[in-house]
């Protein structure tokens, strides 16, 4: 019973001392909204703000996308914290895998913003898809530090989703543009099939992992020797790319075919143009290939169900 009495004398000088500083409470600061954009007199500006209040998604062109103080250090100066950006940052890995070259072109720049309102945002079904946030970059490195590194549009990460090449888009067609923008799409839809309706793609996936010759044909390196053999075209394995990370040799015969996430954004980016004809006037005769294509087909379908559900 004193033990009890003492503990709650205890327990009441606490509670009195903690009510008794709360005028000294201040923000912390350190739970800043980095994601959130303002309006601006600028035009670039004010046009990514418009975009953010109609689809919540910010577009940045700069990797610093905010600083805050944060007290000072032992000799009296500002301790300033900056936030960047990292395409790469990962829970699990620290590797650089993709890097990028900032554009100073504003006009392309513009471009770029347009570009994700016009013809990115309006294919993604559902806000569930957006990414958190659109970098736009001149140019785009992926497998950087590989021994194969290579050029590419997109690259989708943790914090950010990197759009490469921006300074070319006035130069694209109609045509082209659409075709980056499927891409661009692709990379969300396929992010959030892998991660939150993986079971929708197991159809798909059989095709690869069993179907031809009772083999997992998914990141294989295929030579002339190897239990898979090398071909010239892969679209008889039922893929429509190639590893662009690893060796790629058709003199040797060796070629090392992609995972399970590519394939799956290959074929969605082939749907969302949604141009059945052209097709299969280009792969009808690939039994694999018109397989995996009606099945994604499938998928998409029975995914924007679930997406609807869950509104």
């Amino acid at each position: 019973m004193k033990n009890r009495i003492v503990y709650m004398a205890l327990f009441g000088v606490l509670l009195a001392w903690a009510c008794s500083n709360d005028d000294d409470l201040s923000p912390s600061l350190l739970d800043e909204n980095w994601y959130v954009l303002t309006d601006s007199e600028d035009p670039l500006d004010h046009l990514r703000y418009e975009l953010f209040e109609t689809y919540g998604i910010p577009v940045f062109y700069n990797d610093t996308i905010g600083e805050q103080e944060r007290g000072v250090d032992n000799v009296g100066e500002p301790i300033i914290y900056y936030e960047v950006l990292n395409p790469n940052y990962s829970i699990e890995s620290s590797t650089e895998y993709a890097q990028y070259v900032l554009s100073c072109d504003r006009e392309a720049i513009t471009d770029g913003v347009e570009f994700i309102r016009d013809y990115v945002l309006p294919k993604l079904a559902s806000n569930r898809l957006y990414p958190r946030s659109y970098l736009l970059v001149d140019t785009l490195t992926l497998n950087a530090t590989g021994s194969y590194p290579y050029e590419a549009g997109v690259y989708r990460g943790m914090m950010t989703t990197c759009v490469g090449n921006i300074e070319m888009l006035l130069g694209m067609s109609a045509g082209e543009l659409e075709r980056l923008a499927c891409e661009i799409a692709a990379e969300e839809y396929a992010t959030y099939l892998t991660e939150n309706a993986s079971s929708l793609l197991e159809t798909f996936y059989n095709v690869s992992r069993s179907e031809i010759n009772g083999l997992n044909l998914y990141s294989q390196s295929l030579t002339a020797f190897s239990e898979v053999p090398y071909v010239e075209n892969l679209e008889e394995y039922g893929f429509l790319s190639y590893e662009k990370g690893a060796q790629y040799n058709p003199s040797s015969s060796r070629v090392t075919t992609i995972n399970e996430r590519a394939d799956v954004a290959d074929y969605v980016t082939e749907v969302l143009l949604e141009d059945d004809e052209t097709f299969e006037a280009m792969y009808g005769s690939y039994e694999y290939v018109m397989r995996k294509y009606r099945l994604m087909k499938t998928v998409l379908e029975d995914l924007n169900v679930l997406l609807q559900e869950s509104n």
